[in-house]
């Protein structure tokens, strides 16, 4: 078994990340919804830094075992969206639509070179983290990783530029979505902040970082109130997400929110894959078997925390089964 020293506040942030997360995909209304969503953005470069800290220093055996785990749990997860959304066409009578649709020549280009999935968007995360762990793999077997980490200012810049044009082109989405520029730089970012050179040189003011963290959270929501005609706000990301995992990196052993710090630990993965279809479930229950109007501005504001809550009572109810299957005696 692969031993880590946990840092207590990255599952802290993990914590919050997660339910960015949920408020990314559903939103509040207006205004205030534009603000939460375009700040909430932080948080899957989060989840790639905290894989990439925690990679540093791991040899080919433990990457190829998170690898491994990444392709099961994503493998659960797309049978989940999978079964979830073929149950709805089923239930439309939209069967043959949906599967040819979905399954055409285009899907498996969209899959590995766009990370994108077209019934399941919130996967494009794992699918991602897949196709890092592969190259990653690679670079720890030719004990390259050195030498990579110094080509991650070049994804940053790559990223700035790929999305601000796709952004401010008004293309699809998955058009900015590759794991090499999306995931890779972060990763990296994470494994670097983990290096001892870092470590040795880690000493930014918690006054600088906190700042950092507010000029980038100002650019980063700046299309909620701004329609400018150059969409340059991914920048603000940078400063935004480097600030706030340097501050936990900061006495990482103190404990601040227990219940939050337990949320990023053992639920935040579970929380991510399962709030989309608990969005609609939930939706089902109050339009159908409750006849509550879904349009209404209370509904519209309740949505995203009763999501939220229903998630997080998922993921636990779900995280307290495995623990009892692993307790369960097996049969030899």
């Amino acid at each position: 078994m692969e031993k880590r020293n946990v840092n207590i506040k990255l599952n802290l942030l993990k914590g919050f990340a997660c339910m960015g997360v949920v408020f990314i995909h559903i939103t509040f209304p207006g205004l205030f919804g534009q603000i939460v969503l375009y700040a909430s953005a932080y948080a899957v470069p989060i989840f790639f830094m905290v894989a990439g800290y925690y990679a540093y220093g791991k040899d080919k055996d433990v990457i190829k075992r998170r690898l491994i785990k990444i392709v099961k749990i994503f493998a659960y997860a797309y049978m989940l969206f999978f079964l979830y959304k073929l149950t709805s066409s089923i239930k439309n009578h939209e069967v043959l639509q949906w599967l040819s649709s979905n399954y055409n020549w285009k899907t498996p280009i969209k899959n590995i070179c766009f990370c994108t999935i077209n019934f399941a968007i919130p996967l494009w995360y794992l699918i991602a983290m897949i196709e890092t762990y592969i190259v990653w793999l690679y670079v720890v077997k030719q004990k390259k990783e050195h030498l990579v980490i110094k080509i991650t200012p070049i994804l940053f810049l790559l990223q700035i530029i790929l999305t601000s044009y796709c952004e401010t082109m008004q293309f699809e989405w998955f058009w900015k979505i590759n794991f090499v520029t999306r995931a890779m730089p972060w990763f990296m970012l994470g494994y670097y902040l983990n290096s001892e050179t870092t470590r040795s040189k880690r000493s930014l003011k918690t006054s600088t970082l906190i700042m950092m963290v507010i000029v980038g959270c100002a650019i980063a929501v700046i299309p909620s109130a701004f329609d400018l005609s150059v969409k340059f706000n991914v920048i603000g990301y940078i400063p935004y997400a480097f600030g706030l995992f340097s501050l936990a990196l900061k006495n990482p052993s103190k404990s601040i929110c227990k219940p939050v710090e337990f949320i990023g630990d053992k639920l935040s993965l579970n929380i991510y894959i399962f709030h989309a279809l608990m969005d609609g479930v939930i939706s089902f229950v109050f339009l159908r078997l409750l006849n509550v109007n879904t349009e209404a501005n209370l509904y519209l504001w309740l949505r995203p925390i009763i999501v939220l809550v229903a998630t997080i009572f998922a993921s636990w109810v779900v995280y307290k089964i495995k623990l009892i299957l692993a307790k369960k005696p097996r049969n030899i």
